[in-house]
């Protein structure tokens, strides 16, 4: 049998359908993606079928196509690839009432161009069982480990090439699939079908490299940057997490949230900067080598903190590329610790090295006196000692070094800053800003020293990856809570350009946990400030006091920013400066009606939604307004880590009626349901039309037909929960996406090959080989379920390697046991009722595309417990469905 060639197709058809998911995530977004290449693996499920209803056609000619179809799929990946660069999707047309049909006619066209591919890789495992039915175990071995594997081994690729050149790795495992099962023939044709195998990989090659017609979307930010004249990709970054690149342009500029009357403040604007750009998302703005004015503090919604807490200790959730911590240093903050979760993102800021110092201190009071020249040019020096001469011989222009060149020194050494600008004649405070490390700031702040007087979340850092997400979750809240000291404050960004509603919820999650960390009135220890972007969250170790609550107004006041909410306010007395109309889906209007004037006269006054939404849930507990009955705005929280997915099923047919209305982040899950509906009518239709030759299935009753159905439903379905649950655990943590998915996937796959070599003990007693697998599987699954997300905790401050061992240990032998039942329940359908096997085939992997939505959709309704519960379930099911061999003895 050729496990070899099983193994080889395998690890390339895998890598493909891993990188189509980060192909779609660079070159448009990947909640499409994931719509595509979702029901482009039908073609497993489609083989499948095509093998129930005429596998004896395709036995007869084994030989020759065990050789051509990886021959086939050389020309099927080049050219499917090729042809996705010239659909021209337009995701935003999908919000479009008009535009929208012909959006899915190109959606259609993906599927045609991916279909054959991941058909052609179904045949040739499907025929792989249906040839090698005595040795099914070691069959389905092959397949898992090559599975296993080549997910691990396309992320590593992801970093040695560009990322539209990486199906090039997977040419070669075709190519030598094929040369391992050349046909027996005369040695002269055989070299000549060598020879064609080469040819078609070279060809193949070259189409990938020359003409895969691959670019970035139109519509993606980076499109925009790159389109600027002058513009210059000063760096380039391969890796599994994403292709990072590094643009200087006129129009890259540092990005805080300013005052509209910034200028009248005398603060001028935000200073000229790199852009980082991830996956053609910008991720961050990185400063420029020359010096620049902060200024523009003094407009900045960011500020605040620094003015209800001075002379803080800070722990920095995100650097903003390096210009964070400058800023809290010139705001005043005494010591500065900076997190950043994305290794990339480190490693450019830190090699990027610092800025010149700024050429003011521009503060104006409140923040701070300002100062004269000499107060700058004595700051200037003390910023960084690397740039004084006398500090540091390495920055003398003699010595050929410039300092704009210099990098952060190594932990533990520290940069010295002024706190803040300073009156002449006063002691000039010094500041300390650690150099950024990697890291969770859950952990970081667990593990402090000292408590922190504020923890300062940025706004591009719940961004920037995945496991961020846990932050902003009820159990994050508290964690960080519990790392204040007794008059610490938690600073929180929200935006709320496109939907309002989103502050409310994180208003919610703020809320639960400070429950959680025993504060009894949590309502007296938030304040909310915003501009019309973005919404701050301030929560207080201590209950706002009134002169905390007096300073926050002032500020806003002077800057034009507004307080939608503050302990003890009355909304129908406070002054709004930014009009922030409700966003409704229930009246078909995007605006609800404004308030007028008090004496009737005049323009209708600026609305507040969220002022109204957040004074009647945080003081009266009224939760009745339009924004409550449609979203769900239920806390986030560690079992239920999704910020953005907040349109209930029941309101999805109002939503859809507004898609224009509704931010990317909500398009995801709507995908999620789209793909959900679409691949449970696809497996009905698998299950459906071997039926119409069901004389073929042998002698196969219909008990045994819809038991057997049932049966590889369960396993199709738990053994996705089970994995995609894992993933997401680890995620949080390890912190990090691209290892979690990659330890968990060629953890659990690796060890359910070896559970499947292990079961061909059983073959002879499959059904108690199948009910033993079960049984322990759901065990597992039942104290995963229990007991994981409490060690997960308690595990959080581990050093790396333990963290990843502690991965693999509950990985794996999950994996094991769930590798055995589904190749003793195929042994059983030996001999006459062959016919079986492939459907089987097929329906595990129909059922596979319906479990990673069913999955995510449960998941937002109910939390993740659920789902891992729900496998638990699945696999009991299972082993009461378990088939057996005809004249097998019972199993006890």
């Amino acid at each position: 049998m050729r496990y070899v060639g099983i193994f080889l197709v395998c690890l390339s058809s895998i890598a493909f359908e891993i990188f189509l998911v980060r192909h779609f995530a660079i070159t448009n977004w990947s909640e499409y993606g994931y719509w595509v290449i979702s029901m482009a693996m039908a073609g497993y499920s489609v083989s499948g079928v095509v093998l129930c209803l005429f596998g004896s056609a395709f036995l007869r000619r084994a030989e020759a196509l065990f050789f051509a179809l990886p021959v086939a799929m050389l020309l099927l990946l080049s050219g499917g690839y090729a042809a996705l660069g010239l659909i021209p999707f337009n995701p935003l047309e999908l919000q479009n009432e008009v535009l929208w049909a012909g959006q899915l006619v190109n959606i259609g066209k993906y599927y045609l161009a991916l279909f054959p591919f991941f058909f052609a890789s179904g045949l040739y495992v499907g025929l792989s069982f249906l040839a090698g039915q005595e040795n099914i175990p070691k069959v389905y071995m092959a397949d898992l480990v090559g599975a296993g594997l080549g997910a691990a081994a396309l992320l590593f690729c992801m970093s040695l090439a560009h990322p539209f050149h990486v199906p090039l790795f997977l040419l070669p495992p075709l190519v030598l699939a094929a040369l391992t099962s050349l046909p027996p023939a005369r040695l002269a044709a055989r070299a000549g079908l060598a020879g064609l195998a080469l040819l078609v990989a070279a060809g193949a090659g070259l189409v990938v490299l020359e003409r895969n017609n691959a670019a970035f979307s139109q519509y993606k930010p980076v499109s925009v940057a790159m389109n600027v004249e002058d513009n210059r990709v000063l760096k380039e970054v391969r890796s599994a997490r994403g292709y990072y690149q590094l643009l200087s342009s006129y129009l890259e500029r540092h990005d805080p949230d300013l005052s509209n009357n910034y200028e009248l403040l005398g603060a001028g604007g935000p200073p000229p900067a790199l852009g980082l750009y991830r996956d053609g998302e910008r991720l961050v703005s990185l400063p420029r080598q020359g010096a620049y004015d902060t200024g523009y503090l003094n407009a900045a919604l960011d500020s605040l903190p620094y003015v209800l807490r001075p002379q803080a200790r800070v722990l920095l959730a995100g650097g903003r590329g390096g210009f964070r911590p400058r800023e809290a240093l010139e705001l005043g903050a005494q010591h500065v610790d900076t997190v950043e979760s994305d290794p990339v993102l480190l490693s450019i800021v830190l090699a990027h090295g610092p800025a010149k110092p700024p050429t003011s201190y521009a503060l104006r009071l409140p923040l701070a006196d300002a100062v004269g020249d000499e107060g700058a040019d004595a700051g200037a020096a003390a910023l960084d000692p690397a740039l004084d001469p006398t500090a540091n011989p390495a920055a003398d222009p003699a010595s050929g070094v410039a300092a704009s060149a210099l990098k952060y020194p190594p932990p533990p050494r520290r940069l010295l800053a002024p706190a803040a600008a300073f009156a002449p004649g006063r002691d000039a405070p010094t500041g300390t800003a650690t150099p950024p490390r990697l890291g969770s700031p859950l952990v970081l702040a667990a593990g402090a020293e000292a408590p922190y007087s504020l923890v300062d979340v940025s706004p591009e850092f719940l961004d920037q990856g995945q496991a961020n997400k846990y932050l902003l979750t009820s159990e994050g809240i508290a964690r960080l809570f519990a790392a204040l000291s007794e008059d610490g404050l938690l600073s929180l960004p929200m935006g709320i350009s496109e939907l309002p509603v989103y502050a409310l919820k994180a208003a919610a999650t703020v809320r639960e946990g400070l429950r959680l960390a025993g504060v009894a009135d949590p309502s007296a220890h938030l304040l909310v400030v915003r501009s019309s972007f973005t919404a701050r969250i301030l929560a207080s170790r201590r209950a706002f006091d009134a002169a905390d609550i007096a300073k926050a107004r002032a500020f806003a006041a002077e800057r034009s920013f507004d307080t939608p909410y503050f302990p003890g306010m009355d909304p129908a007395g406070v002054e709004i400066y930014n009009d922030l109309p409700p966003v409704s889906f229930e009246s078909g209007s995007a605006d609800a009606p404004a308030r007028t004037p008090a004496n009737g006269d005049g323009p209708p006054a600026a609305r507040d939604a969220l002022m109204d939404d957040l004074s009647a849930s945080l003081q009266r507990g009224q939760t009745d307004s339009s924004s409550f009955r449609f979203f769900n705005l239920a806390p986030s929280t560690q079992d239920r880590p999704f910020f953005h997915e907040i349109i209930p099923l029941s309101r999805i047919p109002q939503a859809l009626s507004r898609l224009e209305l509704l931010p990317r982040q909500e398009i995801g899950y709507l995908v999620n349901v789209a793909v959900l509906a679409q691949a449970a009518v696809f497996a009905l239709v698998v299950f459906l039309l071997p039926l119409s030759r069901r004389r073929g299935m042998g002698d196969l009753g219909h008990g045994e037909l819809l038991a057997g159905f049932g049966y590889f439903l369960c396993l199709g379905l738990g053994f996705l929960f089970v994995e995609i649950v894992l993933i997401e655990r680890f995620t949080f943590f390890l912190n990090d996406p691209s290892l979690a998915f990659a330890l968990v996937l060629s953890a659990m796959l690796i060890a359910s090959g070896a559970g499947s070599a292990f079961s061909g003990r059983f073959v002879p007693r499959p059904r108690a080989g199948i009910r033993l697998a079960c049984g322990v599987a759901a065990t597992l699954a039942a104290f995963s379920g229990l007991l994981l997300p409490r060690l997960l905790d308690l595990a959080l401050a581990w050093p790396d390697p333990a963290k990843v061992a502690l991965a693999v240990a509950v990985a794996a032998p999950l994996g094991f046991f769930m590798g055995m039942p589904f190749p003793l329940a195929l042994s059983t359908y030996r001999g006459a009722r062959s016919p079986f096997i492939p459907w089987a085939w097929s329906v595990n992997g129909a059922l596979s595309v319906v479990a990673t939505p069913l999955a995510n959709i449960l998941a937002v309704s109910y939390g993740y417990s659920l789902v891992f519960f729900a496998s638990l379930g699945l696999y009991a099911l299972a082993g009461l469905l378990a088939p057996t061999r005809p004249g097998t003895p019972p199993a006890p």
